[in-house]
């Protein structure tokens, strides 16, 4: 696997001019740069119509003194941030992105297909405000990217979120959070590419939204137990942890739910979308897709180890199910998967 990674921070350097001097000239251009354009994208595809003014006007109408209006960009987020940004920018446009994010995930993605990945990484200063880093699919057309389901794979990360959760140690931000957050965001983007490559995959991809549910479980489980040090986390503290253990049966209990409602032939297209979206967005521990899959791919590696999760990459989804299935089976005290669920792929030993 060779992995290359192009990082982009113009749209960022140019909002942090554009703070100092609001010239007209530097606002057109920072709606120019792909950055900007592909946050623009995702915000449009997560929020309502309705309720996401373009960014141009938020920009001309921009007052760090009016807290009474929506912020649905982060604007204000990204002015309070904007000396932590300034510092992080600078040391990201020195740093080597390659070995450790790379190490990080490479014991578990297959080798029977070559895999030869650009990894574009745009830094951004605004954004949807649960979106600190994310992994999505661009097209480029006249000029302009806009966000598709069949593109070039990019993963963006919003300076201004990471450094308002995570503090203002720079170093650390850079060398922990940032790090970390584009080792989630980059297995997505090799898992996809894989995906794109695999006999199995191409034949196999989900055609149902509990097949799509699955194949989220499996995806942001291992991203979510690769990143921010949750791997050693849980091999640290899982058996002494009563708080660690709540969150994994609170996951499963909102699985179960979510697997019936999917099922449910009375909820509409968009009920169930709602559902989906849910299972990976939003507040940490409200991800139950997300986190039920952490927890199983940190039981899974800890009884067959790391080969046992790459194996499931190339064998697909329902094969993570079953192999997580088999523990559940031995060890009662593990949380079940749905029966509903089971019934799908007669996940049943």
């Amino acid at each position: 696997m060779k992995i290359k990674f192009n990082i982009h921070t113009r749209s960022s350097d140019l909002l942090l001019k554009w703070f100092d001097n609001k010239s007209p000239a530097i606002m057109e251009e920072i709606l120019e740069q792909p950055g900007t354009q592909i946050m623009m994208g995702i915000l449009k595809d997560i929020l309502s119509q309705n309720e996401l003014p373009a960014f141009i006007d938020e920009l001309k109408n921009f007052s760090i003194n009016d807290s009474s209006k929506s912020d649905p960009y982060g604007l204000r987020l990204a002015w309070s941030q904007k000396s932590e940004s300034s510092l992080l920018l600078d040391k990201i446009k020195g740093y080597n992105f390659s070995s450790e994010i790379t190490d990080r995930i490479e014991p578990y993605i297959p080798t029977d297909y070559p895999l030869d990945i650009i990894s574009n990484v745009y830094f951004v200063l605004t954004g949807w405000e649960w979106g600190d880093a994310m992994a999505c699919e661009v097209t480029k057309k006249n000029n302009h990217y806009t966000v598709t389901e069949d593109g070039d794979p990019i993963i963006i990360v919003n300076l201004s979120i990471i450094a308002n959760l995570y503090g203002d140690d720079t170093d650390k931000l850079l060398n922990d959070n940032i790090s970390n957050t584009i080792s989630h965001e980059l297995f997505h983007l090799v898992f996809a590419e894989y995906r794109n490559v695999s006999s199995y995959w191409k034949n196999n991809r989900a055609a149902t939204e509990v097949g799509q549910l699955v194949e989220i479980i499996q995806n942001e489980g291992i991203a979510h137990y690769l990143s921010h040090n949750q791997k050693q986390i849980l091999i640290e503290n899982y058996d002494s942890s009563d708080e660690l253990k709540e969150h994994e049966k609170a996951a499963f209990n909102q699985l179960d739910v979510a697997v019936k409602q999917l099922l449910n032939p009375e909820l509409s297209k968009q009920e169930k979308d709602d559902i989906l979206m849910k299972s990976n967005a939003g507040k940490y521990w409200d991800k139950y897709g997300a986190i039920a899959g952490k927890f199983m791919v940190y039981h899974i590696e800890k009884e067959y180890g790391e080969q046992a999760i790459q194996e499931s990459i190339s064998k697909g989804a329902y094969y993570f199910l079953e192999l997580f299935n088999k523990l559940q089976i031995r060890n009662q005290a593990l949380q079940g998967l749905p029966e509903e669920l089971k019934k799908q792929k007669n996940i049943n030993e």
